[in-house]
């Protein structure tokens, strides 16, 4: 079903950008799963998939549907052509030349640059009697110095950061909110002149150096779609790394089955950790559009039509992961969507993982725990989801 016939059966229960569903979207994602796992919705003028084997299956298509709209004639800012939006074959070469930088760095230097700063953060609100922020405090300058030193530069100014970074991730909703998408276009503009002077004078050792030394064997890549992409790497590890912090952290600030602890007496912290990528992770969908008529769950989508594939969806499909919403320490790993899948699987997981696990590690062996102090806040973003604000009071749980 295609063209006007699908555009009949539209739907507008679900209102992303809705307080409430930014504040708690799973409800919301159950019931649109139980409605239909395949559907058009009329707000977002796209087909929208809700379970894991239908997301899973179009991550996995690149030759029917694509991240690069210019394969069915839309035209794209160049500030938004890199290795998230090309497809292969022009996707193969940006790729290969970032992981082969990625493979010059240790992920072992990374575990221990997270670990230090995790312990330094603890270290620094233990005994206080005031309201600790943890994504203020924690979260975001965890996740931003350990991916510049990961970078091999220095951290750019904190509040001018926040501020591009913010505009980007909001631009990632202009499909909901059109505002939002020319100071998204601008901010990325900004951050990938940032970059391209990093590419320039980055010291040799970090993973900008590597891709330096790298660049002049891949001559196939345009100096826009480096920049482009180093700028991507930059936004997404920060970004997705610090709302995973802190959604993770505000997980185990309200559920006991989340502590490290408990994970760690049984041996299941690496359990742990991929449970709270499946629950937590900030990703919550992605978009990609079809680039020949095809079928997913007995729906003809055709050429040009846009699916949002809703990964916080599909990550508690009960098909897949029963009693979906729990942390449950004997679920088999791996399966989750939180990285994507395919072509476009996230580049930075391993450093995402490692960073989540060493904070994980860190909080244990200082022996602190948080209770709630106040209201948590999230960012009125639905594509990425994350806290705004985590207001805690820390305790001391022991020798």
């Amino acid at each position: 079903m295609t063209g006007a016939a699908a555009h009949a059966q539209r739907d507008t229960r679900y209102d992303p950008l809705a307080p409430e569903v930014i504040a708690a979207p799973h409800p919301f994602y159950r019931r649109l799963r139980e409605h239909r796992r395949v559907y058009w919705h009329g707000q977002l003028d796209s087909w929208v998939l809700t379970g894991h084997a239908e997301c899973r299956a179009v991550l996995g298509d690149s030759a029917s549907f694509g991240s690069d709209f210019r394969r069915v004639g839309e035209n794209i800012p160049e500030a938004q052509l890199s290795v998230q939006s090309l497809d292969p074959p022009a996707h193969g070469a940006i790729r290969h030349l970032l992981v082969s930088a990625l493979h010059t760095r240790s992920h072992t230097a990374v575990t221990d640059t997270a670990a230090r700063l995790a312990a330094q953060r603890l270290a620094a609100v233990r005994g206080t009697d005031r309201p600790v922020d943890l994504v203020s405090e924690i979260a975001r300058p965890l996740a931003l110095h350990t991916m510049c030193d990961f970078l091999g530069v220095a951290s750019p100014d904190g509040p001018w950061f926040e501020e591009m970074s913010n505009a980007i991730v909001r631009s990632m909703d202009a499909g909901l909110d059109p505002a939002r998408a020319e100071p998204g276009n601008k901010a990325r503009q900004e951050l990938s002149r940032m970059v391209g002077t990093w590419l320039d004078t980055a010291e040799e050792g970090g993973f900008v150096g590597a891709l330096r030394a790298a660049r002049a064997r891949t001559p196939e890549v345009s100096e826009a779609v480096l920049a482009n992409s180093l700028r991507a790497v930059l936004h997404a590890g920060y970004e997705s790394v610090s709302r995973l912090l802190g959604n993770a952290l505000a997980r185990l600030v309200t559920d006991d089955r989340a502590l490290p602890d408990r994970a760690a007496a049984e041996g299941r912290l690496d359990t742990l950790v991929d449970e709270l990528l499946r629950l937590e992770g900030p990703v919550q969908a992605d978009a990609r559009v079809c680039v020949r008529d095809s079928e997913v769950a007995g729906r003809r989508i055709g050429r040009g039509e846009v699916l949002v594939l809703l990964l916080g969806a599909a990550n508690r499909d009960p098909d897949v992961f029963p009693d979906p919403d729990t942390v449950d320490l004997g679920r088999r790993r791996g399966r989750h969507l939180a990285f994507g899948r395919g072509a476009h699987a996230c580049l930075g997981a391993g450093l995402a993982t490692l960073q989540l696990r060493a904070v994980l590690v860190a909080l244990r062996e200082a022996r602190l725990g948080f209770v709630p102090s106040g209201t948590a806040e999230y960012e009125p973003t639905a594509t990425l989801r994350g806290l705004r604000t985590l207001p805690v009071r820390v305790r001391d749980t022991g020798p």
